[in-house]
């Protein structure tokens, strides 16, 4: 199974069969949604299949361009044995193309199993990954089998029950039309969390000097990171995922740790305001208006989960900083925040 065939045709006079790989994250998934997308739009007819972590299948099953959607368990033993089991399954057919883009031990262990005629080079260097956005690695590895093009962003589809259920949370909440500036206050990781007060601060701050409201998102379990107040809306816990990005799209701005609700901004053009701490903007944050916030703390980014010097880096960046930027930038957000 050598990759020594290569094509930047678009193909449309016979169904090729595509195996595209990235397992993880919530936010990376959004991302890849945007390379399937430009698959679809270059091979017409094909049938593309996704492997993702089994966590995400119940959220984008239906939500992607993908005709098939598959889920794996990726962790320990049984990660092994599932992925041992699923390509038996996968065995029946030779793939035309494999488009791996999440690189890594286990897609590799997979695809040493699997019939395929073409397949994407690994990258696995940091510096074959690039210090650059996650589009750009995503093209590097496209290039390899010939496509050198890159998404332009991603590509997710809604249904007008997503719309039902944000305008019924939304609206419950006394919400009368007004614009809005949407909070994502939670993150994977507590390092990369800015601290609640400071969230509560910086809403004053916008309410007191604009005609808008606060309306907080993050998911179930999720909820300590919220709090309530005049023209606050608290929806965290409350709504499906992209019941939030509609949400987000609805907004006129977005403030949020570095998480997945950035990308999710991206994925409808809503502008964001990004705060960093342990992590660094050029991997996450995308062309446009997006606007990063580094801690200014000499060690931050330091790219680690755990800080051993038991700081909390975040907390550096003050909520009038963080005005201070979205006035600075206000015209290419689109709105006019005052002074």
């Amino acid at each position: 199974m050598k990759n020594d065939l290569k094509s930047s045709m678009i193909y449309e006079e016979f169904k090729s069969r595509i195996l595209f790989i990235r397992f993880s994250s919530f936010g990376d998934i959004i991302l890849a949604s945007g390379v399937v997308s430009l698959l679809k739009n270059l091979y017409r007819n094909s049938e593309i299949t996704w492997i993702m972590g089994e966590e995400f299948v119940p959220v984008f099953q239906d939500r992607v361009l993908a005709d098939r959607v598959i889920g794996i368990n990726r962790f320990g033993i049984k990660g092994y044995i599932s992925m041992i089991l699923l390509a038996k399954f996968l065995r029946k057919h030779t793939f035309d193309i494999v488009v791996d883009i999440q690189d890594n031990k286990r897609s590799a262990f997979l695809l040493k199993m699997l019939r395929y005629k073409l397949r994407t080079k690994s990258m696995p260097s940091l510096e074959e990954r690039g210090n650059d956005h996650a589009y750009c690695h995503f093209s590097r590895i496209l290039k390899s089998i010939g496509i050198d093009m890159m998404p332009e962003r991603p590509h997710l589809l809604f249904n007008d029950l997503d719309e039902e259920i944000l305008n019924e949370n939304l609206y419950s909440l006394g919400y009368k039309g007004e614009p809005l500036v949407v909070f994502a206050t939670s993150a994977s990781q507590a390092l990369k969390r800015w601290n609640v007060e400071h969230f509560k601060e910086l809403a004053k701050i916008i309410i007191a000097k604009n005609k808008v409201s606060i309306a907080l998102i993050g998911a179930k379990g999720e909820e300590k990171y919220g709090f309530e107040g005049e023209n606050i809306y608290n929806l965290i816990g409350k709504l499906p995922y992209f019941s939030s990005i509609l949400l987000i799209k609805k907004s006129k701005l977005l403030v949020t740790n570095d998480s997945s609700p950035l990308h999710m901004a991206f994925s409808v053009g809503t502008p964001a305001v990004v705060l960093y701490g342990p992590t660094r903007p050029n991997w996450s944050l995308p062309e446009g208006p997006y606007f990063a916030i580094q801690s200014p703390i000499s060690c931050s980014p330091c790219m680690k989960k755990n800080c051993p010097k038991g700081l909390h880096c975040l907390d550096e960046i003050l909520p009038q900083s963080v005005y201070n930027v979205i006035l600075k930038n206000k015209e290419r957000i689109g709105f006019e925040f005052s002074v």
